[in-house]
């Protein structure tokens, strides 16, 4: 399946309004981006100082912390439409988390 940088930016955004409002209020300081990617096991990635650590008095004057996708990855093992949405939301949701502070492993352990 092939999908424009722009569409897949637009489904991102879709997503992201779609969050609850409690996560909505939360997020903050964080840019989301859609790249090509050239890992195919990496679909998205998150980078930053997460949520819980932010409250350090030395927290200020620092760039945005980034979510990103991966759009070719993501091509490659989405057939549907419906598996690139799901896919984008899942994903997505992921890197979010990790934001909130989770770990890879409380992930997993949560089956997510």
């Amino acid at each position: 399946m092939q999908i424009s940088q722009k569409e897949l930016e637009e489904l991102v955004y879709q997503k992201l309004r779609k969050l609850p409002e409690a996560f909505k209020k939360k997020i903050e300081n964080v840019e989301f981006f859609v790249e090509d990617g050239t890992n195919p096991n990496l679909l998205g990635l998150y980078t930053g100082i997460p949520f819980g650590k932010r409250k350090n008095i030395s927290y200020s004057m620092v760039m945005p912390d980034k979510i990103i996708l991966y759009r070719k990855p993501l091509e490659a093992i989405c057939h549907t439409q419906k598996e690139l949405e799901t896919m984008v939301e899942k994903i997505l949701y992921h890197e979010i988390a990790h934001y909130f502070g989770f770990t890879e492993e409380e992930l997993h352990n949560l089956n997510y």
